[in-house]
């Protein structure tokens, strides 16, 4: 897998149980991240987090 489709087109998955979703996600030290960023999703179930261009999708 190429550079420009790790960035532009996976997706990480969120589960219907962790909404609220967020980015940074659970987990990850935030220390040296952006602010947490509440992530809406669209009528396809996916989301992009504006600091960071990370893209979710809804499993």
């Amino acid at each position: 897998m190429s550079d420009f489709q790790k960035k532009y087109m996976n997706f990480n998955g969120i589960e219907a149980a962790d909404l609220p979703a967020h980015c940074p996600p659970k987990g990850v030290k935030k220390w040296n991240m952006h602010p947490k960023v509440f992530l809406q999703f669209n009528d396809k179930g996916r989301a992009v987090c504006p600091y960071c261009g990370a893209k979710y999708e809804l499993m």
